[in-house]
């Protein structure tokens, strides 16, 4: 089975200076996308483990979305921790208020009430000073996506924190700020950065950082990226003229970068189109693994995965393939918001980045793409410029966007 957690002897020694910061305190560790902080985790939870002989039952490891902490579990394996040990916060929120409050949960339209858990749980815990500091260690992945609450409960749920982070990745909104994190775990800053972005291909990254709104932080973040890489593969838009195309184009760049062996992520907007993307592409013979939060995904094999951006947050892939770049897909999200998500979804990529979208209905960044394209940073292709396969007809009929769907 194939992993993409590196051996702890592959770490930097930067990196392996976190895995082994004393656990004599809270410890926050920021870093961008490729400074391995889901890989520093990992070691660090094995590590703290071993150094103090603790029981897997006193260990955890919490993220934000079900489809992550299957990622992780794909990973964790490999430092002989068990499966156990990743979870949900909201999912041990609930097995808490199970066995301390009642078997009879909250629900809110059609699902469980997780804030109205989560201020239950907060509540059990100030009453009951014997439930407290039951945790010995607890790691926290994409620590600026988990709610100011959460941090209130693990204040008094754990010993020991470190909490690994980055506020340009934030992209759910009630996500907690650097300054609450730290206020709460009762430090006055963050006790590393996590520099060097080695993950990132210097081409994946310069296209990443048109998709930072602030000057400074963009400037910051490129100065990060390790050039001496290389992996020099120029990242394609492609400018469908109708819908079938566009996912005709898409089938034939998965079957292209398979040849390659590469890992591939497909990130799509909604959870209606990863469903209509899995099944059009299936219909062309290409066979993708969903990860969402209902249809299970192994993260150690190399078949293609499709997820949204917000469940593909801590996702590494060789080639991210972006497509159903239009205004319709993205109009409901916020502009503050909609940048982080590019850039979330770019960063996923090692070594190279696909996008598409279709002429007329372009999303509204598409601009930013143009200005990437002048400096050389991004090629734009559309159907002038695309050498035809011997034998296809390019669809000229006004399809329905979505008819995939």
């Amino acid at each position: 089975m194939s992993t993409w957690l590196l051996p702890r002897l592959e770490l930097t020694p930067e990196q392996l200076q976190v895995v082994e910061m004393p656990a004599n305190g809270h410890r926050v560790i920021m870093g961008p996308p490729g400074s391995g902080k889901t890989q520093v985790l990992i070691h660090r939870a094995d590590h703290l483990s071993m150094l103090h002989n603790l029981e897997h039952d006193q260990v955890r490891v919490f993220v934000f979305t079900t489809v992550v902490k299957e990622y992780i579990k794909s990973g964790i394996q490999f430092v002989g921790l068990p499966e156990k040990v990743v979870s949900t916060f909201d999912n041990w929120c609930r097995q808490e208020y199970v066995k301390h409050i009642s078997k009879k949960l909250p629900w809110k339209y059609k699902s469980y009430d997780y804030p109205e858990i989560r201020h239950a749980v907060l509540n059990l815990l100030r009453q009951n000073p014997r439930l407290q500091k039951q945790l010995a260690v607890v790691l926290v992945d994409e620590g600026q996506d988990l709610p100011p609450q959460v941090y209130d409960i693990l204040s008094m749920a754990a010993r020991h924190i470190t909490v690994f982070a980055d506020p340009q990745q934030k992209i759910f909104e009630d996500g907690a700020t650097e300054a609450w994190i730290l206020k709460k775990l009762g430090i006055p800053r963050c006790n590393a950065m996590l520099l060097g972005a080695y993950r990132n291909a210097p081409y994946v990254a310069q296209l990443a950082s048109y998709f930072i709104a602030d000057e400074h932080k963009r400037d910051q973040y490129i100065a990060q990226v390790n050039t001496e890489q290389q992996v020099r593969e120029k990242p394609l838009c492609f400018v469908a003229d109708g819908f079938d195309r566009e996912i005709d184009h898409l089938a034939e760049i998965i079957s292209q970068r398979q040849v390659m062996n590469e890992r591939i992520g497909i990130i799509v907007p909604t959870n209606k189109q990863l469903y209509g993307f899995a099944k059009g592409l299936e219909e062309r013979g290409v066979t993708v693994e969903k990860a969402a939060a209902k249809s299970g995904c192994d993260f150690g094999n190399s078949d293609p995965k499709i997820a949204t951006y917000y469940s593909a947050k801590g996702l590494t892939f060789d080639s991210v393939l972006l497509p159903r770049l239009t205004e319709s897909s993205f109009g409901w999200i916020d502009d503050d918001t909609r940048l982080r998500l590019f850039f979330v979804g770019i960063a996923r990529a090692t070594q190279w980045v696909y996008l598409s979208t279709v002429a007329g209905k372009e999303f509204s960044e598409f601009g930013i793409l143009r200005r990437a394209e002048a400096a050389g940073h991004v090629t734009v292709q559309d159907r002038n410029s695309v050498v035809q396969t011997a034998g296809s007809e390019l669809d000229d009929s006004d399809d329905d966007e979505f008819s995939l769907l």
